[in-house]
C-alpha cells in the first residue's frame, strides 16, 4: 500500500484520482483549499470506497505561507510519503497578485507546488520507490517563460498566463529528476476533460474525469515505470514534450529564481 498526497483532490481530475487509488487499496491524503471541501470530498470517497484509508489537509495555495504549515504538518504526523501528486491548478480570466505578491496561475500553478515538493523531499526519502507527479498539459507549447515578466506586469492575458504555468510544470520536472535521482519525477498531459477549470477557461465540453485520471493513476502506481523520469506522459505512453520543456538552462534558471521566490519560506540553511 502506498501513501499518496493529492493536491486539489476536492473535484475533478483530483477528486477522480482519489478515488480510483483508494479504490485500490492505498491510503490517500486528499488535500483541498479549505477543510470543508476537503472533508466534503472524504465523504464522497467513503461512498464508493468505504473501507478507503484517508486523511486530509487544508491550504490556499495562493498563501505561500498556509503551503509550508501544511508540509510542516504532514512532515511531523507521516512516517513516509510514497507519491506526491501535484494535481491543483487554476486559471485566472483577470489578473490578480496573490498574498505572497505574485500573479495567481503562477503561485498555484507552478510556485506552491515547486514549494511544497520542496519541503516534503525529507518525507519522500523514507519512501522505497518515491515518486512526484506533475499534472501539466498540451497547452504548455505555447508557454515562454520570460522572467522579466513571469508576473505578468506587462500585460495580462489568462490563456497566456494558463500556458506559461504548464511549461513551468514541465521544466520544473524535468530539473528535479536531474537534481534528485533517487526519486522518479514525471509531467503529464491529462487530456481535455470536462472540469471547471476546463469550461472557466475554454467554455468547451471535453473527456470524462475518469479518463482524465488514468494517467496519474497509472504514473502512482504502475511498476513498469518505476525507474522512469525526466519523462512527458500523454494517455499512459511517454511522448515528446514542446522543445522548449527540454531546455535544461532554462529549466535551470526558472528553478533558481523559484527557489529565490519562494526562499522565506524554505529551511534556513546554516554553515
Amino acid at each position: 500500500m502506498k501513501t499518496i498526497l493529492i493536491t486539489g483532490a476536492t473535484d475533478g481530475i483530483g477528486l477522480e484520482t482519489a478515488q480510483e487509488l483508494a479504490r485500490s487499496g492505498h491510503e490517500i491524503v486528499l488535500h483541498g483549499r479549505s477543510e470543508e471541501r476537503v472533508l466534503r470530498a472524504r465523504d464522497v470517497i467513503r461512498r464508493t470506497a468505504p473501507n478507503a484509508v484517508l486523511q486530509t489537509v487544508h491550504a490556499d495555495l495562493a498563501d505561500l505561507t498556509a503551503v509550508a504549515r501544511m508540509a510542516h504538518e504532514l512532515a511531523a504526523r507521516q512516517p513516509r510519503l510514497d507519491v506526491l501528486i501535484n494535481n491543483a491548478g487554476v486559471y485566472m480570466t483577470g489578473r490578480k497578485l496573490s498574498r505572497d505578491g505574485f500573479e495567481i496561475t503562477l503561485a498555484v500553478n507552478h510556485l506552491a507546488h515547486f514549494l511544497l515538493t520542496n519541503l516534503l523531499l525529507p518525507l519522500l526519502k523514507k519512501s522505497t520507490g518515491p515518486r512526484v507527479i506533475t499534472v501539466s498539459s498540451m497547452v504548455h507549447a505555447g508557454g515562454r517563460i520570460e522572467f522579466d515578466n513571469l508576473n505578468c506586469e506587462r500585460r495580462f492575458d489568462g490563456y497566456q498566463a494558463y500556458a506559461n504555468s504548464k511549461l513551468a510544470n514541465l521544466l520544473f520536472a524535468n530539473h528535479l529528476a536531474r537534481r534528485e535521482p533517487w526519486l522518479c519525477s514525471n509531467g503529464l498531459h491529462p487530456g481535455v476533460i470536462s472540469t471547471k477549470l476546463l469550461h472557466a477557461a475554454f467554455d468547451i465540453a471535453g473527456d470524462t474525469v475518469a479518463h482524465g485520471a488514468r494517467t496519474p493513476v497509472y504514473l502512482a502506481i504502475s511498476s513498469g515505470i518505476k525507474d522512469v523520469s525526466g519523462k512527458y506522459f500523454d494517455n499512459c505512453a511517454a511522448v515528446s514534450p514542446a522543445a522548449l520543456a527540454l531546455d535544461r538552462r532554462l529549466a535551470q534558471q526558472l528553478w533558481e529564481w523559484s527557489e529565490q521566490a519562494v526562499r522565506p519560506w524554505l529551511p534556513k540553511v546554516t554553515e
